[in-house]
């Protein structure tokens, strides 16, 4: 018990030295958290209360009884979380609200907010190495989305789920973590935060846009659409015989076969069920 006082006032006397940022109302009920938070690039500039409400503030070792008044909102929702961004970093979420993300979270469905790619209390500029979107990262973060099956399966998006598989057979990836410079990444393609599927005319990855996509600074200067068909980002998408997608044509076979193996099993149960019933009766 001795211990713990010890530690209690060791901790108030190192706070009430520190700057009003430093959250310690919110430290005694969320150390983890303000721990992460003390390690953000947002620390020292802004407070818990900047996104959560409340008043932090503290006299001496007296925790502020407004910690959770005076508008605290607690956590936020992914579309109220983008108007606290919008607050410090307007074009970003601007940009952001062009894009897929942000439309399908206005309709209530699973998509990549602020948080899910730049971290929620820990977050670090985009040139620290230990940073989600560090460009040798960034891969890995957008791989905890679109490697989800459950994300991405055809009740939500139908995406494939092999995009950050067959990115890493490509040339950029190869390059990339043999620790080249410069080599593309998701976002220099698919743009940071104005994402848009490929059937979008604005898309950066529309089949019309690939040119400049490709060929931005930097790039490809110079890329033009005989350069752009000679190569791939995602190997091994698709094979096709004859006009058809081979690999979808071996999925559907092998879902009829399963199919039909099941219902010729339950069909065979079904068989001797009946036939034991049909001998006990004559019997």
């Amino acid at each position: 018990m001795t211990i713990l006082v010890s530690i209690g006032v060791l901790f108030l006397t190192v706070a009430s030295a520190q700057d009003k940022s430093a959250d310690e109302s919110c430290f005694h009920c969320h150390p983890a958290q303000v721990t992460e938070f003390q390690g953000s690039i947002h620390y020292n500039k802004n407070t818990c209360a900047d996104c959560h409400g409340g008043d932090i503030n503290i006299s001496g070792d007296v925790i502020s009884i407004n910690v959770m008044h005076l508008n605290f909102t607690g956590k936020p929702s992914p579309v109220q979380l983008t108007d606290f961004c919008a607050k410090c970093h307007p074009n970003s979420t601007s940009a952001y609200k062009e894009g897929i993300h942000w439309q399908k979270l206005k309709e209530g469905r699973l998509a990549a907010s602020c948080t899910d790619c730049h971290g929620t209390h820990n977050i670090l500029a985009s040139n620290n190495p230990n940073s989600s979107t560090y460009s040798t990262n960034v891969p890995y973060t957008c791989a905890k989305c679109h490697e989800n099956q459950t994300k991405m399966q055809a009740l939500y998006y139908g995406i494939s789920t092999d995009r950050f598989d067959t990115y890493k057979n490509s040339y950029h990836y190869r390059a990339l973590i043999s620790g080249e410079k410069g080599v593309a990444t998701c976002p220099d393609c698919h743009e940071y935060h104005d994402i848009r599927p490929a059937s979008d005319p604005k898309s950066a990855v529309n089949p019309a846009n690939l040119p400049s996509t490709c060929g931005k600074k930097g790039c490809h200067e110079g890329a033009n659409n005989v350069y752009i068909s000679g190569g791939k980002i995602h190997e091994t998408q698709s094979v096709y015989l004859l006009s058809i997608d081979a690999k979808r044509l071996v999925t559907y076979f092998y879902i009829i076969m399963i199919l039909f193996e099941l219902a010729f099993t339950m069909g065979l149960i079904f068989l001797g069920i009946t036939s034991n019933f049909e001998i006990r009766r004559r019997h």
